[in-house]
This record gives structure tokens, sequence and C-alpha cells, in this order.
């Protein structure tokens, strides 16, 4: 019988047990992955890193910095759009594989960047700057376009990334300009080259080319933008040289997770970045490296990489771009 009594007891305790509701772990309570779509070095990873350690330090758990290139940045941008969304696997994404390559720049896209993604906040933007060769005889965007017309045929325009491609194909196109496009695979071989005048023109971001400019290796005539740059202060835009403006075609990230992921978590981690972001110190280390800080909220967020789709949409079908 007193078996019987304890087994009874036993059964009820573990009745009352199972009755109450077990607590989850807090987030994050293991280190959490960050892809990168772009190899070790490059912009892409540098960000990574630049916002990864005080990330790391306000959640209490290490970012691991995790990077997959390919197919113009869509493999790794595949990768989130697939992962379990519990918040353990981020992605520093950018336009080419949010917006550029999914609106029809690059072939074999397999994930939806707005229905399979949850975007936790944008992070930073690069602008681009039209260069040319130091024999170019251009000081402006307009003498430039002049020399070009007068000249149809001579003339090579480099491009070493998406938007390079973008602000290149739009201004051969709105200006009936008679010049060669010469891809390259990295901007810093394409500058290399614009240096050596193998190529006389090219659009490139400005954290690749900001020293060559600064140095006196190539010339600025212009930037495609609606007001200066904060780091190319005397480079007047294109509207200020009477230009038209192209569409905005610059280059930026977001922070992402896959789609799914719970709102608490994206909106922790929304705060935690912003916060990161906004702080003096971070600021001037991401524009010491050519970045312009972006922080907004997860509704900014969304909204803006659904109008940057848009954009590369129209511009891609408009001048028929695709990567070469």
């Amino acid at each position: 019988m007193k078996i019987v009594r304890w087994l009874a007891g036993f059964a009820a305790a573990a009745s009352l047990l199972a009755a109450i509701p077990v607590t989850a772990q807090p987030y994050p309570n293991k280190p959490i992955r960050l892809i990168v779509p772009f190899a070790a070095g490059s912009a892409s990873d540098i960000l990574a890193r630049m916002i990864g350690e005080p990330l790391s330090q306000a959640l209490g758990q290490p970012i691991i910095v995790d990077n997959k290139p390919g197919n113009n940045t869509t493999v790794g941008t595949e990768l989130v759009a697939t992962a379990p969304p519990d918040g353990y696997t981020l992605g520093l994404l950018t336009n080419s594989g949010l917006a550029a390559s999914p609106g029809g720049l690059t072939s074999g896209v397999r994930y939806d960047p707005v229905k399979d993604l949850s975007y936790i906040t944008l992070v930073a933007s690069v602008n681009y700057v039209w260069l040319v060769n130091n024999d170019v005889d251009a000081k402006t965007a307009p003498e430039l376009i002049k020399l070009i017309k007068a000249n149809p045929g001579k003339y090579n325009y480099a491009s070493g990334n998406t938007g390079g491609i973008a602000y290149g194909g739009y201004l051969k196109n709105a200006h009936k300009l008679d010049v060669t496009h010469v891809p390259y695979k990295s901007t810093p071989q394409a500058l290399a080259d614009l240096i050596s005048g193998h190529v006389q023109l090219m659009v490139a971001d400005v954290p690749a080319s900001l020293s060559m400019i600064r140095s006196g290796k190539v010339r600025p005539v212009g930037v495609p933008a609606p007001q200066r740059y904060v780091l190319l202060p005397d480079v007047p835009t294109f509207a200020e040289l009477g230009l038209p403006t192209p569409p905005n075609m610059d280059g930026w990230w977001a922070l992402v997770a896959p789609a799914g992921t719970p709102d608490a978590i994206l909106d922790r981690l929304n705060k935690e970045v912003v916060k990161i972001l906004k702080a003096d110190a971070i600021k001037a280390k991401l524009l010491q490296s050519s970045f312009m800080p972006t922080p907004s909220t997860r509704q900014q967020a969304t909204q803006y990489q659904k109008d940057q789709l848009q954009v590369w949409k129209t511009m891609i079908k408009d001048l028929d771009l695709k990567v070469e």
C-alpha cells in the first residue's frame, strides 16, 4: 500500500510539474551567425565586423561572420532566406541581392526578397561618382559628354560592381553615348586600368575610389545625386551641372533575418543596431571608411527594399542591363 501511495503521490507531482509552463530561455542564448555575401576583406566584410563587435557586446553572445560570396550575392542571400527563423542566422545583405538581382540583373534567383526575408534595419550606404583618366580632356560631366559625342567609338567605360553597371548604362543610354562597356570582376581592378588609361571612364563607388581621387590619380567630373556628398564636398552634382539626376542606384546594406522570425527578436535587434549606428564613435569609424550610416525603423527598411526593387526592375528593363 505504501508503494501504491508513493506512486500516486509521484504521479500527482509529475502532473503538477507538467502543468507549469516552461519558460523559454531569453534571446540570445548561443552564438549568432551573420552571413555576408562577399569574400573576406570586402567592404561588406569590413562593415560586418565594425558592427558585429559592438552588437556581440550588447547581446552577450558571439557574432560569427560567415562569408558566402557567389552569383552576384544571391548565394548568401538565399542562405539567409532559407534558414530557420529563430534569430540565430542573420544577413548583412546588399542592394545586389535584395533589389538588383531579383529585379532581373542576375539569373537563377530562387528566393523572393519581399516574402522570404524580414528587414531589421538599414545599416549603411555608399555613393557613386563619375571618374575619368587624367589624360581625358574634360573637367566636368557636361564637358565629358560633349567630348564623347565629338569622338564616337573612341572611349571605353569600366564597371566593377552592380552600381557601376547600372549608372554607366544609364549615362550611356540617357545621353546616347557611343562608348564601349568593359566589365571587370572587381572595382580595384577596374580603377587600376582607369589610372593606366586602358579605359578612360568609370562610375565607381566612393569607398573604393576616394583615396585615388584625393591623391589625384583619377579625376571626378560629377556625382549622380541630388546633394553633394559629405566625402566629396567639392564635386558638383549632375543637377548643378545642368544634367538630369539618375534614379538612386547607390549601394546599401540592410540587416535581415528569415521571414517568420519573431517580432520580439527583430525589435531587440533593431534597437541594439540602431543604437550602435548612432553612437558617435561608430559613426566616425564608418565615415572614415566611406560608409554613410543609415539607421532606420523596421518599417522604413522594409519599404526602402520594396522601393529599390521597383527602381532596379525599371532600370534593368529600360537599359537592358545584365551581369556580364
